[in-house]
């Protein structure tokens, strides 16, 4: 049987929930059925190695020459080279990172079968999402894939007349690499309650100061517990100093980017998610397999995918967000339904079939 080519863009394969989900995508898709290239803007990242071999990767290589001059020239050739080198040579192309200019010119290129995926929020007014959707041509894409139903209804309150197809697909789960991985050991020991935030430290949207101060109050009251950190991010430096500042530094833990972050959900106690904003949290899916409840503000569709089934939901604000932690530190959560790795990763591959044919 002939396999239809297709071809998904993306930034990098380091750490961050876009990049563990084109991962996931590429390990999961029917292999019998489709011929998989992965072009990424940036070849590199810690789970390059863990791309399966029959799925071919292609690097943009993208210049960052200090010459503007010389960066523009070349990234423009770029374009214009691998234009003319896949021009409609895959039956479906994606442009699987957002906010890429070069994957929105490329992925249409690639195929008239085309699709953009939303992966969050990306404007807050009717000005900032019409510069956005201007930027990145998204009216040009046949389809745009989206992994929340947040974002969705976001995106049909600026396009109420679109004639593209939209679709709600979240991201699969790799479940024998938890499996797998949960197994290691980590060179880390648990002293008491410990609560974990897994992601990148990027105050804009992360909002790691909420849950700093959170746990600050949390620990002038008398609760004993620790936070533990796994990620990294250009605010990583400001997070260490302002930890230290709030003199908590005895109950807070940097342990930067981990290629196995599975060890460190099945030591803690709870997960925890500060943001502002999401697309659809990936730690949202893992804190579900790794059997483990988690804190988050209301981000996303945090109250239908976590309700009061598998952790405490707030408000995106302080004080309810403190609230949330003391409930949990009071009371600690009981997990109130099972959840089906295998069966949810079935339904979202048929929907994403469902975007690949014509």
């Amino acid at each position: 049987m002939k396999k239809e080519k297709i071809i998904f863009y993306s930034y990098n394969l380091d750490i961050g929930g876009i990049e563990r989900a084109i991962l996931n995508y590429i390990k999961y898709i029917d292999k019998s059925k489709y011929d998989i290239t992965l072009m990424l803007f940036k070849k590199e990242g810690i789970y390059l190695d863990e791309v399966p071999k029959d799925v071919k990767v292609i690097g943009f290589n993208v210049c960052e020459s200090k010459n503007v001059l010389i960066r523009k020239m070349v990234n423009f050739f770029k374009l214009l080279y691998f234009s003319i080198k896949y021009y409609h040579k895959f039956y479906f192309s994606a442009s699987f990172t957002t906010t890429l200019n070069s994957g929105s010119i490329l992925s249409r290129k690639f195929s008239k079968n085309n699709a953009i995926w939303f992966h969050g929020n990306y404007w807050d007014n009717k000005e900032e999402g019409e510069k956005f959707l201007k930027r990145y041509q998204v009216k040009k894409f046949k389809k745009i894939v989206f992994v929340s139903n947040k974002s969705k209804e976001k995106y049909l309150d600026m396009v109420p007349d679109t004639k593209q197809d939209l679709y709600v697909i979240n991201n699969l789960i790799n479940i024998e690499e938890i499996a797998e991985k949960s197994k290691e050991k980590v060179n880390v020991i648990k002293r008491k309650t410990t609560l974990l935030n897994v992601g990148r430290h990027e105050e804009a949207q992360k909002q790691l100061h909420r849950l700093f101060q959170a746990c600050k109050r949390l620990l002038n009251e008398g609760y004993d517990f620790d936070l533990w950190l796994v990620g990294d991010g250009p605010d990583k430096k400001e997070y260490e100093h302002y930890v230290k500042k709030l003199n908590i530094e005895d109950n807070v833990s940097f342990w930067g980017k981990q290629n196995n972050v599975f060890p460190y959900y099945k030591l803690c106690d709870a997960v925890v998610l500060s943001s502002n904003t999401e697309g659809n949290p990936v730690v949202f899916l893992e804190t579900k397999v790794m059997h483990k409840p988690i804190i988050t503000t209301n981000v996303s569709d945090a109250m239908t995918e976590i309700g009061e089934d598998y952790g405490i939901v707030t408000n995106i604000d302080d004080e309810d967000y403190y609230l949330g932690l003391k409930r949990f530190l009071d009371k600690g959560f009981k997990i109130k339904k099972n959840f089906d790795p295998y069966e949810y990763n079935k339904n979202q591959l048929k929907e994403l079939y469902k975007v690949i044919e014509k």
